[in-house]
């Protein structure tokens, strides 16, 4: 046996189809107003129940998150990004400087707020096939970890010092090179960067 509220709610919802209502945000309030009042006109108060359930935003479909987020690329290669000429013999010697196997991971090149440290890079290897730096680090935002895990971000920059030399090919070469932070960004100078997850 039904009872009085089900019964009500049926009605509600069988006229509600007879006139062809899309059902919009305020015609469901209006629904409880409907039940309040059917409520308020009887003597006896009525049970309340509540009850939890999850809402799953967009961050969330983009899978199970584990922090720290394992990640890895590429940030340097031999060649010319901005100013001066990057030799591979200066970046395997920049690889094998113990000063670069670990430094920041950060938003922008934003390296004077420590707000805006995300994670580390935790060591660089030189590759001699793409004549370049290889580096894996790990992300501890989680807002910026599920966007490397989308591709929405998928470029880094990385700010280097380092001391000049002449050359007459090259013009201004760098040597003694080092790191201060790898920074992601929507479009870095070095053409062949890359951030992605490490798997």
């Amino acid at each position: 046996m039904r009872t009085r509220t089900e019964q009500l709610i049926q009605r509600l919802d069988a006229y509600l189809r007879l006139t062809r209502f899309q059902y919009t945000d305020m015609e469901k309030l209006s629904r409880l107003h409907i039940l309040e009042d059917y409520y308020s006109s009887k003597k006896e108060i009525p049970q309340t129940e509540q009850f939890s359930c999850q809402i799953e935003c967009a961050e969330q479909l983009s899978g199970n998150l584990i922090l720290p987020l394992k990640v890895r690329g590429v940030f340097l290669t031999e060649g010319r990004p901005v100013v001066k000429y990057y030799k591979a013999e200066a970046l395997r010697q920049a690889a094998d400087n113990p000063v670069n196997q670990r430094f920041p991971l950060m938003l922008d090149h934003q390296d004077m707020e420590a707000g805006k440290i995300i994670g580390a890079v935790d060591r660089i290897e030189y590759d001699p096939y793409i004549r370049g730096l290889r580096w894996w680090g790990h992300i501890n935002d989680e807002t910026f970890a599920l966007n490397v895990i989308d591709g929405v971000i998928n470029q880094v920059s990385a700010t280097i010092f380092s001391l000049t030399d002449e050359d007459p090919v090259y013009g201004v070469v760098a040597r003694d090179v080092t790191f201060k932070e790898l920074s992601l960004v929507m479009k870095g100078a070095e053409p062949r960067n890359s951030i992605m997850v490490d798997v």
